[in-house]
């Protein structure tokens, strides 16, 4: 009786199920939504949709902005964000939320992290970026590292209480928006920082050229950045642009079709400039680059690709500067000329020598160098001039081994010719490594430099190592003991 009973009720169940489906009993053919269904079905997606995008934030704070795209800069734009209302809801004064961002000791501890775009889901790393708020995102808004799928980063400034939001070169293209959700959290209170970053095309400079100086300069090749400089009329410039400082203008150069370059290359606010005077790039077909703002306001830097021009070569470029629709353009003509060696080699046979030597450092948390001058050292064992030797260095003629002289070529760690060094004088990576040792040189300098490594050369890091330098069949052996001391 009790099967019988299950029978009855689960073939009622079933009927009254078929029932329901009142005209879509004939389950051979498609059952179309009505206007109720295909409103219920809206309604749901609707509420899954703002779930999805939902920001968990007491306080959302949104923002847009425009960045110009470049091919060759990092550069973007600034955003000042309401720090006051953050403070306000926090519960501290300004002071003491960016003391808190910043991380410094005493400090409230707010704890920046970020929202991921696609998911909406909590990303709790507070930046992998230079600053101790911000992150790198794809073009999705969510979190990347520098690299292949990186679009856009965002960095808070805490002494001006700014994003300083800007873009991996190349990466973007007109038109594209990136949204991005950087966030702060204090106790149980969250605020949301959402911008909106539009990527915008430089637009076509049709200004007119309202007066060109024409700067003519003497340089000698040569074989490493270093610039040279040339007097400008800034004077006139400024009375031409309408300005009263240069410090804000927009430099530009000329490419091969007569169109302007708005990329600076070269900074700061500089370019460089292919073998036929047009805007270029660094590369092959380098020739000389142009600089502004480290030199005094009417002098222009002018430097050279490493051995790309020779004596009797010249190439003429144009650098503009761009105000008020209005540009001034400098002309400037680079005659060069061949170095001439004011030395003569020491006479004799070249020799093996050995010498001592101790470099003392100042910890520091950046690249900082000291530098010991070896010049008349290399020229008496190698029996070649301040240039040649030099010129030897550029070529990888000149070797300089770590701990011994091997068949095989040196394999450098640090600025060629040099070494990033471990603890007991081992060359290494950078990683792994206490302090760099390198050989520094120019046509008339010749010197050992080097510097601690920001986290592991710690005062009182002493590294004691042989480096050997061989050329034209002499050698010398510097044995150096490397101390980091207190700041």
């Amino acid at each position: 009786m009790k099967k019988i009973y299950l029978y009855i009720a689960f073939l009622s169940l079933l009927m009254t199920g078929l029932a329901s489906c009142g005209d879509n009993i004939d389950f051979s053919s498609l059952h179309f939504l009505t206007d109720e269904e295909k409103a219920e079905i809206a309604r749901q997606d609707s509420i899954r949709e703002a779930e999805r995008t939902h920001i968990n934030a007491n306080l959302i704070l949104e923002y847009s902005l425009d960045v110009t795209i470049s091919k060759t800069s990092y550069d973007g734009a600034a955003l000042a964000i309401d720090v006051d209302r953050i403070a306000k809801l926090f519960g501290i004064t300004n002071e003491e939320l960016l003391a808190g961002i910043e991380g410094t000791a005493g400090a409230p501890e707010i704890k920046g992290f970020a929202i991921e775009g696609v998911t909406h889901a909590d990303n709790g790393t507070a930046t992998n970026t230079n600053s101790p708020w911000g992150h790198w995102w794809d073009a999705d808004g969510n979190t990347t590292k520098w690299g292949e799928s990186a679009m856009v980063f965002a960095e808070f400034n805490t002494e001006e209480g700014k994003f300083n939001i800007g873009q991996y070169p190349s990466h973007l293209t007109d038109g594209q928006t990136v949204k991005i959700i950087e966030c702060l959290k204090y106790n149980e209170k969250r605020v949301a920082v959402v911008i909106t970053i539009n990527a915008k095309a430089a637009g076509k400079i049709t200004a007119p050229v309202v007066r060109t100086q024409d700067l003519t300069m003497d340089v000698l090749a040569r074989s490493t950045y270093d610039m040279d400089s040339v007097q400008f009329n800034a004077t006139q410039a400024k009375s031409d642009l309408g300005v009263t400082s240069l410090a804000d203008v927009k430099f530009i150069a000329v490419n091969e079709d007569g169109s302007y370059n708005q990329e600076c290359t070269a900074p700061p606010k500089g370019f460089w400039y292919d073998m036929n005077g047009f805007a270029g790039a660094w590369g092959d077909n380098a020739s000389v680059y142009s600089s502004y703002g480290d030199l005094s306001e009417n002098m222009i830097g002018i430097g050279q690709f490493p051995g790309h021009l020779k004596g009797g070569q010249s190439v003429t470029i144009q650098y503009g500067m761009l105000a008020n629709n209005k540009i001034v353009m400098l002309k400037i003509k680079v005659n060069v000329k061949a170095y001439q060696d004011p030395e003569t080699a020491p006479a004799g046979d070249p020799k093996a020598v050995e010498k001592t030597i101790e470099m003392t450092k100042p910890y520091s948390n950046d690249y900082a160098m000291v530098k010991v001058d070896v010049k008349e050292l290399l020229r008496d064992a190698f029996k070649k001039t301040t240039y040649q030797i030099h010129q030897a260095i550029v070529a990888g003629d000149l070797k300089l081994y770590q701990g011994a002289v091997s068949e095989t070529a040196p394999t450098y760690t640090a600025d060629a010719p040099g070494y990033w060094l471990k603890a007991d004088g081992t060359a290494a990576g950078w990683a792994d490594s206490q302090v760099w040792c390198s050989l520094g040189h120019s046509e008339t300098e010749l010197y050992l430099y080097g510097g601690n490594h920001p986290d592991n050369g710690v005062a009182g890091s002493t590294v004691t190592t042989k480096l050997i330098a061989t050329y034209n069949g002499g050698s010398v052996a510097f044995n150096i003991t490397f101390k980091v001391t207190a700041p």
